[in-house]
This record gives C-alpha cells, sequence and structure tokens, in this order.
C-alpha cells in the first residue's frame, strides 16, 4: 500500500485505491492518523469500512442517520455538535472506541480544520521523573464534564448539568495507557472529559492534568489537517487526541463511524 508523510512524526496519506483491509489496520497502528480521499464514499462504504477494522458503535450522545444507519453519527456545527477542545473520544465509557473513521461532506469556506496530537510521541518525551511519577496512576473522565464547562461557562443550565450528573457516565482510565497493539505507553487524560486524577490532592492533580495537556499538544507532537470535501480521516483513539478548530463561519457538516474498543489496563 502506497502512503505519503503527513508529518515527520505521525499520519500518512493513503495513495493506493481501495486499500486491502488488513494492510489499513496496519497502517492505522504504526501510523495513527490514515487520510484517504473518498469523495464518492456512501454511508453504507463508511459502515463497511469501520467493520473492516472492528465492531462500530452507536455514539453514546451525537445524532444519527436514523434506520439502518445509527453507526453513522452526525457532526452538524448548525446543530452545535463540533468538538472544539481537546479530547479522545467517548474515553469516559469503560471500553472508549479504537478507532474513528470522520468523513467531510460540507465545510465552510476557510477555517474548521482539526488537529491532532500523537501521545504516543508526547510519553517518550516526558522526563524519566515524570514517568516514574505516573507510573500506576489512575484518572476519571465523566461525560458530565461537558454540562460542567458549559454551566461554568455560561452557556449552559442547572437542569442540563443535574441530569448529566446523575447519568453517571463515567469510567477510571490509565494516565499512562499502554497500547495493546504497539505496546508503546500513551498519555491518556485529556481536558474535555477527564476530571482528576484518582488518589491525588486537587490541587497536585490539577497541576499535573494542566502540565501533561500542555506538553502533549506541543507543536512537534501536532498535525493540523486541512479538509477537503470528501476526505475521511482514520485515527487510532488509543494513541491520539483532537480537536476542531473554532475559528469558521459557515457551515460544518461531517460523517462518522467509531470503531468498539477493548480494555484500557
Amino acid at each position: 500500500m502506497e502512503l505519503r508523510p503527513l508529518t515527520p512524526g505521525f499520519g500518512a496519506e493513503v495513495l493506493t485505491p481501495d486499500p486491502d483491509p488488513s494492510e489499513l489496520r496496519r497502517a492505522l497502528i504504526d501510523h495513527k492518523v490514515l487520510l484517504l480521499r473518498a469523495p464518492d464514499l456512501t454511508p453504507d462504504a463508511h459502515m463497511a469500512l469501520g467493520r473492516s477494522i472492528g465492531e462500530i458503535e452507536v455514539h453514546a450522545f451525537f445524532p444519527n442517520l436514523g434506520p439502518g444507519y445509527e453507526q453513522v453519527s452526525v457532526l452538524d456545527s448548525a446543530e452545535g455538535n463540533t468538538a472544539t477542545m481537546w479530547h479522545t473520544d467517548e474515553s469516559f465509557l469503560p471500553h472508549p472506541p479504537i478507532g474513528t473513521l470522520t468523513r467531510a461532506l460540507v465545510l465552510p469556506a476557510v477555517g474548521g480544520d482539526t488537529l491532532f496530537a500523537d501521545t504516543a510521541a508526547a510519553y517518550r518525551a516526558l522526563t524519566p521523573a515524570m514517568t516514574r511519577y505516573l507510573d500506576g496512576l489512575e484518572a476519571w473522565h465523566d461525560l458530565g464534564r461537558i454540562a460542567q464547562l458549559r454551566y461554568r461557562f455560561g452557556s449552559g443550565d442547572a437542569e442540563a448539568l443535574a441530569e448529566a450528573l446523575r447519568a453517571e457516565r463515567r469510567s477510571r482510565h490509565p494516565v499512562a495507557r499502554v497500547h495493546p497493539e504497539t505496546g508503546e505507553r500513551c498519555i491518556y487524560v485529556n481536558p474535555t472529559y477527564t476530571t482528576w486524577i484518582d488518589g491525588l490532592p486537587p490541587e497536585e492533580s490539577d497541576m499535573i492534568l494542566a502540565h501533561l495537556q500542555r506538553h502533549l499538544t506541543r507543536e512537534r507532537f501536532v498535525y493540523r489537517h486541512r479538509w477537503q470535501v470528501g476526505d475521511l480521516l482514520i485515527w487510532d483513539n488509543r494513541a491520539t487526541q483532537h480537536m476542531v478548530l473554532d475559528d469558521f463561519d459557515g457551515h460544518r457538516l461531517m460523517h462518522r463511524v467509531s470503531v468498539v474498543g477493548g480494555a484500557t489496563g
């Protein structure tokens, strides 16, 4: 399979038409983010490509295309479904997705790029003292954190916050997660879902979480994707974070399929 690097460190564009699924999966593990130009991809083909990687899910909260296509989530900026904070997909689940396949259907004239961070490279660049400190630590990830942030900054209400907290959609994962297929350690905390590091005083937990996020989003660990209509990005959700830049006017519409994950221990 012919590939073209997207950065010196990670990411690759797939140049081979109709790549073999097993080669595509291997390339995803090796490169973490893959770009395919897929202007004619149908929802059925989108789901089939996801199934070639693993079992596909119905997303926890995004709307979808409806009967028969429940696994195709719709991320529509007109409905406020644009993820503009750094995150790892659905890390509040006990078994978060292992991979995500997102395709651009409608794009603003400018802006709305997506940033990706290589959390394995970021872990390797930590000091030995920090890696020893993180060993064995676990952090809580909570879907209710989104409602908390919205309420704190004035875009949510108390009822929505209370409902989110009652839902108890939270899980605990290692701060330094071992990738099950590569054996690499990856930083596995993010500001969208991670609430605190278990067992640490609040001030220390906040300080460590802030330090890790600043570290892993340094320029040398980040790829910025400038979308074209029909682009399909596939990323390894176990070894990356991502966010959409909230710098655009106009309409941004994406379809997304996610592959069900395994344990994070």
